[in-house]
């Protein structure tokens, strides 16, 4: 035991080192996080058993995404004008608390379409989330709170077979039920319970004061300064794309991943529940054995590992025969190594790109733009997956070569932008 504290400690700093909100978010993650992952493996598959079509779920998806976007550009104004903490309450309790009622009520597409709507006001919480955890934090600890909420969800994804378990014993739908009812419980709970521990940064007591008489449209002018500062800065941007990417295949796989295995590979539901574990193992171990290391590395090297983790197991899918474990297992496997290495490096780095002066307003407009491309994957995956279970994964497949190359451009900005650092402190001595 105490060699996994100390391969923890090493993976993502120590979790007492986390100070202030930092490490009340962490602690407090596995509330949300469990019961997320308790009814995420068999989302798809209860839509399908409620009427729900291939490309009807692909449209619930995009038209969830047209109404993030909205709400991300609206997210910058609403976490300046309340504070990072009261945002995070509300619109947590709006965005999660309802829809998962709403989910457990279901009986029909327009019960999910509906609750996917009110489910995308999280995307004014994902701007005040990311502030309140990040602007007390010093940049060099970042990392350590974006790798501490992976570990929570990858300890989390360990009792995933507990719902197979349940969808054994009482079959689907009414499991499903009681799933979703248990997240309500449990999210509300969180919430209620982070916002009492936390406390409005500094950065947010600034901005509440600055912007207490100004309105949205008098805020405009800040989201255009914000904008050209985006514009000219490449490194930002590129990270941006790579997180775009890595969002559209979460999409792929969160909607049409039990599809193609209960449809097309003819694995039965109730084996569904099984890979999550295999996909939690393999992170915790990447974290454990493989993080200090790649941690310590320029991104690179990282990155291209993940990336090519991530073609390969989208291919496998492709690929696979009928009811081929070993296959699954593999995919499984290259897509928690894939995701475990790139979610700390990209949001850190992206994290550490933008000034805290202007944090709130860039991830609007960051997030605007990123459910603004991704918006039609979810509609574009049901038609391909309608087609064939697998053309989505083959999709990601393509998606991630392209990555490839911009970790290369990445890597020769960062190169640059060094040697003018160089460069000009040598002019100023």
């Amino acid at each position: 035991m105490r060699r996994l504290k100390d391969q923890l400690r090493e993976a993502g700093g120590s979790l007492t080192g986390l100070k202030g909100n930092a490490r009340v978010c962490v602690m407090v993650e596995p509330l949300w996080i469990i019961p997320y992952n308790l009814f995420i493996t068999y989302t798809s598959v209860y839509m399908v058993a409620l009427g729900c079509t291939d490309k009807q779920i692909g449209l619930i998806a995009s038209i969830s995404l047209v109404f993030q976007m909205f709400f991300s550009l609206i997210g910058g104004y609403v976490t300046d004008k309340l504070g990072r903490k009261r945002t995070s309450l509300i619109f947590d309790v709006i965005s999660w608390s309802i829809p998962t009622f709403i989910w457990a009520i279901a009986q029909n597409f327009y019960y999910f379409l509906v609750a996917s709507i009110i489910n995308s006001l999280v995307r004014i919480v994902h701007t005040s989330w990311s502030c309140l955890i990040v602007e007390d934090t010093p940049p060099e600890d970042r990392v350590h709170v974006f790798t501490w909420i992976q570990i929570a969800g990858i300890m989390a994804g360990f009792i995933a077979p507990f719902s197979g378990l349940l969808v054994k014993r009482f079959e689907l739908v009414p499991t499903v039920r009681g799933l979703y009812f248990f997240a309500f419980i449990s999210m509300t709970t969180m919430f209620l319970l982070r916002n009492h521990f936390v406390n409005e940064t500094q950065q947010g007591l600034k901005r509440m004061k600055e912007t207490k008489n100004e309105s949205f449209f008098g805020s405009i002018k800040d989201y255009k300064s914000a904008s050209k500062k985006l514009i000219s800065t490449p490194f930002t941007m590129v990270t941006f794309l790579l997180s775009i990417f890595t969002n559209i295949n979460n999409i792929i796989r969160m909607n049409f991943f039990a599809i193609v295995l209960t449809q097309k590979l003819e694995f039965s539901q109730q084996s569904l529940s099984f890979f999550p574990v295999v996909q939690s193992l393999i992170a915790l171990l990447v974290y454990l054995f493989v993080m200090p290391t790649l941690g310590k590395r320029h991104f690179k090297l990282p990155l291209m590992s993940a990336f090519i983790a991530m073609v390969f197991s989208n291919f496998l899918l492709v690929i696979s025969p009928k009811q081929s474990l070993f296959m699954i297992i593999l995919s499984t496997a290259l897509t928690a190594y894939g995701t475990a290495v790139s979610f700390p490096f990209v949001e850190s780095m992206l994290a550490n790109s933008i000034d805290d002066n202007e944090r709130a307003k860039t991830m609007s407009i960051l997030y605007v733009v990123l459910y603004g491309i991704t918006a039609p994957f979810g509609y574009i995956g049901g038609v391909l997956s309608s087609i064939s279970e697998e053309l989505p994964f083959a999709l990601m497949s393509l998606v991630f070569i392209i990555s490839l190359f911009l970790v290369e451009v990445l890597n020769r900005l960062d190169k640059t932008e060094i040697r003018l650092e160089r460069d000009s402190t040598a002019e100023f001595e």
